[in-house]
């Protein structure tokens, strides 16, 4: 990797020099913030009730006597869905041709030449759009770019673009070029991250904590991510601007397939996440996790798992959770884990999938000093997609455009102004 792909301070193992001059993060200082050893960040990232319990489902799997009586479903939601964001990730992994793009060298001159235009015009990074991030309508690539809106709101849900040479570009031209290709899906306009229009999800539980933001996600450890979905994001983009030496395998599931087991196998799950007392400091009135789309046909899940057990430095005093709760928290992860079309990216894919219908996590990472996991993570609106109804306030709430701004555009993880 030359000096000029990345920022002067990476690789992250030899960031020690440059400490003092990097833009550190603010956002978040109302959160404690220490240095631990390593015992403790292994315990913090593997050891706490976060942590799904392959055995204690296993064997309550085993324990469970389904009842002869009636075993009904929570009111109002269907037996079996159908849609075709029904899938099953064993089977298509080995049909790439349904879910992978690659860019062929015409595109790349034409997402070059789209990049000058734009630095051309000397504007702010919010004003990348359709317009000033020109694609031309007749290209093969515009069509693909079309076609990916196609696959996330009327196919599978996602699609994976291979193949942006992302070592030749600053990381000023990484974050233009995955904003401006972005900016073709859904309705081409970004949603807040915070204050943010892009987040990096690399680790960086070894910068000391006088310097590095606090530690709020799993994405900015090594440590493994659990299925979830993303808040009030519509559609969830990525790029892979690195990779880890080991591990960090992206992990995809149907939540049409995950729903329908639950119906079928273990409606007591279903039952208990769709009570609407589900309580968390975001939601203090409490709400269900699981809705109907479609009138009633379809399905769609909004939850994950920190603001029910804490992670790392955040949210370290939210009460135990009920027990029933926490299982039914264990058995969704179990059970999207079972249909999981898990994807070995590649530096300069391009990943983008809905985040209504698409469960998402990530394997363990172990970086080095010449390969560290690193990606870059944008939020798409979609008005396409239906939102369930209890959910569009929150919605109406991040996508306000009266709302505070967002107008960062970080270079690094442990940078919050630029």
């Amino acid at each position: 990797m030359t000096a000029a792909v990345a920022s002067p301070v990476d690789p992250i193992a030899k960031l020690g020099v440059s400490y003092n001059r990097l833009a550190l993060g603010t956002a978040a200082e109302s959160i404690k913030k220490r240095d631990i050893t390593d015992e403790e960040k292994k315990a913090k990232l593997f050891d706490t009730s976060y942590e799904p319990s392959p055995e204690w489902w296993s064997q309550n799997q085993l324990d469970y006597v389904r009842p002869e009586g009636e075993d009904l479903l929570p009111e109002g939601f269907p037996a079996h869905v159908n849609p075709k964001t029904l899938w099953d990730g064993k089977i298509l992994i080995n049909q790439p041709e349904k879910w992978l793009y690659k860019f062929t060298p015409a595109d790349i001159q034409l997402i070059e030449a789209a990049h000058d235009h734009f630095v051309g015009l000397k504007v702010h990074k919010n004003e990348i759009s359709r317009a000033t991030f020109p694609i031309p309508a007749e290209s093969a690539l515009h069509a693909e770019l079309l076609n990916v809106t196609e696959e996330i709101n009327h196919g599978l849900g996602l699609r994976v673009l291979r193949g942006l040479p992302v070592d030749k570009w600053a990381r000023e031209k990484q974050v233009i070029i995955f904003a401006g290709i972005s900016a073709y899906l859904g309705d081409g306009e970004r949603q807040r991250q915070g204050d943010k229009n892009i987040t990096h999800l690399r680790d960086i539980t070894q910068l000391p904590a006088d310097i590095r933001p606090a530690i709020v996600v799993k994405g900015q450890t090594s440590g493994n991510q659990v299925f979830h979905t993303d808040g009030a994001a519509s559609i969830v983009g990525l790029i892979t601007l690195g990779v880890a030496e080991t591990g960090g395998i992206s992990q995809l599931s149907s939540i049409a397939a995950a729903y329908n087991e639950l119906a079928n196998n273990r409606r007591d799950i279903l039952r208990t996440i769709a009570q609407k007392d589900w309580v968390t400091r975001y939601s203090p009135g409490g709400r269900p996790l699981v809705y109907t789309l479609d009138e009633g046909k379809n399905v769609s899940f909004a939850y994950s798992r920190r603001p029910f057990f804490g992670f790392y430095e955040a949210d370290a005093d939210v009460p135990k959770l009920a027990e029933d709760k926490h299982l039914a928290l264990d058995a969704l992860h179990f059970t999207a884990e079972k249909f999981s079309l898990d994807i070995d990216l590649q530096k300069g894919d391009l990943e983008y999938f809905n985040n209504h219908t698409v469960f998402h996590s990530r394997t363990s990472s172990e970086d080095s000093d010449e390969n560290q996991r690193h990606l870059l993570r944008i939020y798409i609106t979609n008005r396409a997609q239906e939102v369930p109804a209890p959910l569009v306030p929150l919605f109406d709430k991040v996508n306000d455009k009266n709302g505070p701004a967002f107008d960062k555009w970080p270079l690094e993880a442990w940078e919050d102004e630029y």
